[in-house]
């Protein structure tokens, strides 16, 4: 894919690759990010999609080809919030200091929290229906709930960008219907990135699908078509919607999506 940049360009991705060894697991990836970009990253097991979400945060380094950020964004500025999965739930912290530990870097004296920042976790917490958790050590919250805390740590340092990790596995209903509320607010502001493979629960707000298997398929209207997925899956690929409406697939006779 081409990228040109413009003037409403938050985050420009050219030619980027890396691997692992001597593999390649992402081959000459191109990608514009623009200010009110809702983008669903979609993709096979394996295909690279967390590793670019990796190299996004500049937790790894590209092989070949640059990540750049033209209205200079910086690391403080992201917010990202990783697979629940992957955090310590035995990590000796509550809910609330986990959720406060997104206001480091916000200046204040000797980098200590200060009112602005305890009444902005408690914005956030009422905000996802957490402040009755506040006290709870991590260990004893629920998936959904810890899954909340770290969307919560992230917004709490008021990101200009925000990337998330497959945020709707394996969580409650109750966290999903939050999320995807949250996230449309949130989306009028800022661009948000989500990693899927539910991309259903985020039917309403995708405006932008990236298809990526080792090499990126960018498809700007939100839309794909069976052919789209057979060739970023590199096999035929059924979608099951279970129901829900969604704007992933176009209504083509000929291509019809199984239910």
């Amino acid at each position: 894919m081409s990228v040109t940049a413009d003037a409403g360009t938050v985050l420009e991705v050219r030619g980027l690759t890396f691997g692992y060894e001597r593999e390649a697991v992402l081959q000459d990836v191109d990608l514009r990010i623009g200010r009110r970009d809702f983008l669903a990253i979609i993709g096979p097991n394996g295909g690279g999609k967390t590793t670019l979400l990796r190299l996004i945060l500049g937790l790894e380094t590209p092989w070949r080809g640059m990540v750049r950020w033209p209205t200079g964004i910086r690391p403080g500025d992201i917010g990202f919030v990783p697979q629940f999965s992957t955090f310590d739930k035995n990590f000796p912290l509550r809910l609330r200091d986990t959720v406060l530990m997104g206001r480091l870097g916000r200046g204040g004296l000797l980098g200590r929290y200060g009112k602005a920042d305890h009444r902005a976790v408690d914005a956030i917490l009422e905000r996802l229906h957490l402040s009755q958790r506040a006290a709870s050590p991590i260990a004893d919250l629920s998936g959904g709930q810890l899954q909340r805390a770290l969307i919560a740590r992230a917004l709490v340092g008021e990101p200009r960008i925000l990337l998330l990790d497959e945020p709707t596995a394996s969580v409650d209903a109750e966290t999903r219907q939050v999320l995807g509320q949250v996230l449309e607010e949130l989306n009028r502001d800022i661009p948000v990135v989500v990693v899927t493979h539910d991309i259903t629960a985020f039917a309403s707000q995708v405006r932008q699908i990236a298809c990526v298997n080792r090499q990126l398929y960018y498809h700007g209207s939100g839309q794909l078509s069976h052919a789209d997925l057979a060739e970023a899956y590199g096999c035929p690929v059924e979608l099951i919607a279970h129901g829900v409406p969604h704007r992933v697939l176009h209504d083509h006779s000929e291509d019809a999506v199984g239910s």
